[in-house]
C-alpha cells in the first residue's frame, strides 16, 4: 500500500463532504456500529450490512484505489478464517457445516464491513475536520486531546520515516547481504532521534497554538443544515434496523 495512512485523511470528494464534520463523524460511527451488532448469519443481515457500506463508500466517495487496496487487504486477512471451518465441523452433518462456516463469515463480513466505513469516515473528514467534530460533540476533553495527539503523531512518525526511506535510497542503501544487515543495525540509531524530535516539536507546536488544552475551543462556524439533520436520522434507522434483526434473530 503506497499511500500513507495520514494521507488518507481528506482524500474523498462525495456529497458528504458537504456536511458538518460532527454529522459525518456520527454517521460513520452510527454505520460502524451497525455493521458490528448486525446478524451476520442471516441474509438480511449480510444484505443491510453490505448496502449500507456500499452506499456509505459510494456518498463518501474516496479513490478507487484506497478502496480496491482496503477491499483486498481484508480479504487477506480474514479469508484464512475459513481454512479452520473442518476443525470447527466436527462432523460430516450438513447443519454442523453450516454452523462452521457462520463463524469465519461473520468475521469477514463484520471485519472487511468495519474497515471499509472506517477508511471512508476517515477519507472524509481533514485532520481539522476531526479536530472541530470532537470538540463539538459530548467527548471528554482528556479523550480528544490523546486521540488528536495520536493522529498528528502517527502523521509525523509516517513522514519522517519516509524521508528517512528516500535518503537512504538515494544514497545507495539498497544492498543485500551484509550490506543489509548493517543499513538495518544502524537504521533505529538515524530513525529513532529523528522520529522523536520530529514528534516533540510538533508536541510543542500543538501545545502553543492551544490543540492540547482541556478547555479546547472551536476554531470554525457551523451552520447546521436540513441534510444534516437527514443523515443522522438515516444513519440512526440503520443502527435500529441493526439492533432489530439481531434481537428479532436472538428471540
Amino acid at each position: 500500500m503506497r499511500t500513507s495512512i495520514h494521507e488518507l485523511w481528506g482524500c474523498a470528494r462525495g456529497p458528504v463532504g458537504r456536511l458538518t464534520p460532527p454529522t459525518r463523524l456520527l454517521v460513520g460511527t452510527c454505520v460502524f456500529a451497525a455493521c458490528m451488532v448486525v446478524p451476520a448469519t442471516t441474509w438480511c443481515g449480510t444484505l443491510l450490512a453490505l448496502s449500507v457500506v456500499g452506499t456509505w463508500t459510494a456518498f463518501c466517495r474516496p479513490p478507487l484505489r484506497v478502496v480496491r487496496v482496503t477491499v483486498t487487504l481484508g480479504l487477506v486477512l480474514f479469508l484464512p478464517y475459513f481454512a479452520l471451518v473442518p476443525l470447527l465441523s466436527g462432523g460430516t452433518h450438513a447443519d454442523s457445516w453450516r454452523e462452521a462456516v457462520a463463524v469465519p463469515w461473520t468475521i469477514l463480513v463484520r471485519g472487511l464491513c468495519g474497515m471499509l466505513v472506517s477508511m471512508a469516515t476517515v477519507a472524509s473528514l481533514t485532520a481539522s475536520d476531526l479536530r472541530e467534530a470532537m470538540v463539538r460533540l459530548p467527548i471528554p476533553r482528556t479523550v480528544t486531546a490523546i486521540l488528536l495527539q495520536i493522529v498528528h503523531q502517527t502523521a509525523t512518525l509516517f513522514y519522517e520515516t519516509k524521508r528517512v526511506a528516500k535518503a537512504m535510497a538515494v544514497r545507495g542503501a539498497s544492498g543485500r547481504g551484509a550490506t543489509g544487515l548493517r543499513i538495518l543495525s544502524s537504521l533505529p540509531q538515524v530513525w529513532l532521534p529523528r522520529v522523536v524530535d520530529r514528534a516533540e516539536r510538533v508536541s510543542t507546536a500543538m501545545e502553543l497554538r492551544g490543540f492540547c488544552e482541556r478547555d479546547s475551543w472551536s476554531f470554525q462556524t457551523l451552520c447546521f443544515q436540513l441534510a444534516d439533520y437527514v443523515a443522522l436520522a438515516l444513519a440512526l434507522g440503520v443502527a435500529a434496523s441493526a439492533l432489530f434483526l439481531r434481537l428479532w434473530g436472538a428471540a
